[in-house]
């Protein structure tokens, strides 16, 4: 897909969200945040807050982006890891190199050897700034420039926030997009490892969208999906197993639908659907596959713990029984003493 040309002179805000909007259809997300990030600016700039209602699907588009374009940058196959693995194998090659260079030196000239694999020496104090309290490029970071050192994830979180409060300050003509905004806010938590704040968001959200959707909703069939995987990362497989079978059950009423409609518009979203719910069908059988495989293995770490405990016992026992030693040496001590009864002294 082609990318989004975005004009960096560009000061109009509506034109800067339609450009992200496009941008994040293509999936081009890196464009779409810098223009849902400079139109946010120039809204906030022009209203003189920063939670005008007029942020609200700004912010809750630029979330949507960055969070895609976490994704795609930290993601199995994104670029950022391609890149990061070409770079260490650079990395690793010259410091072979590097190795090999400094062992040939260190054989070459013998007693020289430390003063040869020395590293660089260290600057001077001349070579330090002149103003020493003046703060280091690190420093200045973690002060004014803060912002900057902020993950992608992190700015999406504040963001949504912000589109949050706007939402819910919208009353009964936000709640829509208030439930998308917690789901993705779900979504982020997700991404980050906060599984039960993740539940509690997209639960929410999921909530909210039953007040606004019927029970041929894909969207809510969407969400069920989602929830069942946090669930299922979060190993609440029975939580888990019935989240994607609401899911397919919502799929499977949209499928109905369509076909008794039977619309020539809708040939193409019923393919979709066909192909689309055996995944999920797919999806309940291996949760169903796991949850049986975890109780097999509990079942045999308790099975393995008895016999150690019994096999002990019932050796223990066999032990004391089977050893007679003790009465056998008493017995003999007893018959030598009838047998050969003590002598009384002589008078």
């Amino acid at each position: 897909m082609a990318d989004v040309a975005l004009d960096p002179q560009n000061s109009n805000s509506k034109e800067l969200f339609g450009q992200g909007m496009r941008a994040y259809v293509l999936q081009d997300y890196d464009t779409a945040v810098r223009a849902f990030s400079k139109a946010s600016e120039l809204l906030a700039a022009e209203h003189g807050s920063d939670t005008h209602d007029s942020l609200g699907d700004v912010y809750l588009y630029y979330g949507k982006s960055l969070l895609e374009l976490s994704r795609k940058e930290s993601g199995p196959l994104g670029e950022g890891v391609l890149k990061n693995v070409e770079e260490e194998s650079e990395t690793e090659d010259i410091e072979e190199s590097d190795g090999e260079e400094s062992k040939g030196k260190e054989e070459v000239n013998g007693d020289n050897k430390t003063e040869e694999a020395k590293p660089p020496e260290e600057s001077s104090s001349d070579d330090k700034p002149a103003n020493p309290e003046e703060p280091s490029s690190t420093e200045k970071k973690e002060g004014g420039e803060s912002e900057e050192e902020l993950t992608d994830l992190q700015v999406a979180w504040e963001v949504l926030e912000l589109a949050k409060r706007i939402f819910v300050s919208r009353g009964a003509d936000g709640k829509k997009n208030l439930a998308e905004t917690l789901i993705v806010l779900g979504e982020i938590s997700l991404e980050s490892g906060n599984f039960s704040s993740a539940i509690e968001d997209i639960v929410e959200g999921l909530e909210i969208q039953k007040t606004l959707f019927g029970c041929d909703s894909r969207t809510i069939a969407e969400t069920f999906y989602k929830l069942g995987g946090a669930y299922s990362t979060n190993a609440q497989i029975d939580e888990a197993i019935e989240s994607f079978c609401a899911s397919y059950e919502y799929l499977t009423n949209k499928l109905k639908s369509l076909e008794k409609e039977n619309k020539e518009a809708d040939a193409e979203e019923i393919e979709e659907l066909k192909d689309l719910i055996p995944e999920v069908q797919e999806k309940i059988s291996d949760m169903k596959n796991l949850k049986i495989e975890v109780a097999k293995k509990v079942a045999s770490a308790v099975d393995e713990a008895e016999p150690k405990t019994n096999g002990a016992a019932e050796a223990s026992s066999s032990k004391q029984a089977n050893d007679i030693s003790h009465l056998v040496k008493r017995k003999r001590k007893d018959d030598d003493a009838q047998e050969n009864p003590p002598k009384r002294p002589s008078t």
